[in-house]
């Protein structure tokens, strides 16, 4: 008696490491919304690497802040955020589109985490936001490992990255924006092989995002 064929093994996630259609199309859109309600405003972008991985790891104020990031950095960019936003279609499309990288919250997810690192070895540039969560108060929360993890292992340097404004825009539970300053600040780059890497990443975002107002 012959034996059922074997199911074939899932595919693995397509790695996009480089702008499609789709991320010009929102990011181009976002920009113009952004630029003309919010008065964007991006400092220290000589920080960032034109080429090759890197880390930019960032405080969390709000959900405009993917948009506002992908303005800020000239380059394609890869966000890490919860597999729960892939429940709502639309946005698990542009998610897809855009190449980021969803993550389960509350446990250690290593296909998570190998995804992220061969974003980095294949020259990508990654955003974290390490607190895990939004702010409810604007302050800077502690770090999560999972960003200094994957910089480590893909040998790539860490940028620390500050959002002010966009708390006051859009809090938790607010139904549409409101047209407050959003600044966008970058730090030097901190090596990732230091064994206070992570320490010296929330250090700098703290510093530089003050009580989180523009």
């Amino acid at each position: 008696m012959s034996s059922a064929p074997a199911r074939p093994a899932p595919l693995a996630p397509e790695i996009l490491t480089h702008a499609t259609l789709g991320y010009h199309c929102a990011r181009l859109s976002t920009w113009v919304f952004g630029a003309l309600w919010f008065r964007e405003r991006y400092e220290g972008r000589e920080h960032l690497p034109q080429q090759g991985g890197v880390v930019v790891v960032s405080n969390h104020q709000s959900f405009y802040d993917i948009p506002v990031l992908s303005h800020a950095i000239a380059r394609h960019v890869s966000f890490v955020a919860r597999d729960t936003l892939a429940n709502f279609a639309p946005l698990a499309w542009l998610m897809r589109t855009c190449g980021a990288v969803l993550i389960k919250r509350g446990a250690p997810d290593r296909a998570a985490l190998r995804e992220m690192v061969t974003h980095l070895e294949r020259g990508d540039c990654l955003a974290v936001f390490p607190e895990g969560t939004r702010t409810v108060d604007g302050r800077v929360s502690e770090f999560k490992a999972g960003a200094l993890l994957a910089a480590r292992m893909a040998k790539v340097p860490i940028v620390p990255c500050s959002i002010r404004g966009s708390f006051e825009a859009l809090p938790k539970g607010a139904r549409f924006p409101r047209p407050k300053k959003i600044r966008v600040r970058f730090g030097a780059p901190i090596d990732s092989s230091l064994p206070d890497a992570l320490e010296r990443a929330h250090a700098a975002v703290t510093e530089m995002t003050g009580d989180g107002r523009a």
